[in-house]
């Protein structure tokens, strides 16, 4: 068991290291060798977790992605005003683009999957669904009444999110992206149903992304604080 732990935090922190480097270089701008001498392993080493620099994109947007149900599920459980829910959203996806290469990587990674020949799906993928589901007068605790389709609202939120994501790697830094989002909401809120001060809205989705991260960090103290019950041998 101790032999798997220690090749799984290998694993991952092979898969951050690497992440960090496509994350400021993309993956065209990073190299094999550059990975190699990034995450301080032997070429054999690096293939024995990664048959290909493809192969490293795949995992790497697969660990990204794998981020997002749980993250929205956690979210819709505080079952807030839909479209607060989907500002507070974009926030901490701003937050995580920020922070985290991992993510930063991933996003960066679907943007750019036209260069790499694995399949890699675009970015955000499953994103329209979700947020068309939350914003459908059908959802199961507000009547949105917005002033476009739910589904049209849906593609041009998370084709701003791209776009931002987009326009935030490269020369200007990621940590700008919280700024660009407020412009963004700024914009797109009268269009999706009017307001009398989108401010007021954004700093609702703001507050709601706190909310969530307190109750995100308490579970968290909560598991750890639980007594470890020891298990009880078979004769």
């Amino acid at each position: 068991m101790a032999k798997h732990l220690r090749a799984d935090e290998t694993y991952q922190r092979v898969l951050r290291s690497a992440a960090g480097l496509i994350a400021e270089r993309g993956f065209l701008g990073t190299s094999v060798n550059d990975l190699l001498e990034r995450v301080g392993l032997t070429k054999n080493a690096f293939y024995s977790y990664f048959s290909s620099k493809e192969a490293l994109a795949v995992a790497i947007v697969k660990e990204t992605a794998a981020q997002w149900p749980p993250l929205i599920t956690a979210f819709k459980s505080l079952r807030a005003p839909a479209l607060d829910t989907v500002i507070a959203l974009s926030f901490e996806v701003a937050a995580l683009c920020a922070t985290d290469d991992l993510t930063r990587a991933g996003v960066r990674l679907s943007v750019e999957r036209d260069t790499i020949k694995s399949p890699i799906p675009p970015p955000f993928h499953g994103w329209a669904e979700e947020i068309e589901s939350l914003l459908s007068p059908a959802g199961d605790w507000e009547l949105m009444g917005l002033a476009a389709p739910a589904d049209v609202a849906a593609r041009v939120i998370v084709t701003c999110l791209i776009g931002a994501q987009y326009f935030s790697t490269g020369d200007e830094a990621p940590v700008d992206l919280p700024r660009r989002l407020a412009e963004i909401w700024t914009v797109m809120l009268p269009g999706l149903r009017p307001t009398p001060d989108p401010s007021a809205r954004i700093a609702a989705g703001q507050a709601l992304r706190d909310r969530a991260r307190a109750a995100a960090a308490a579970m968290t103290s909560m598991t750890t604080l639980l007594p470890v019950v020891p298990r009880r041998s078979v004769d």
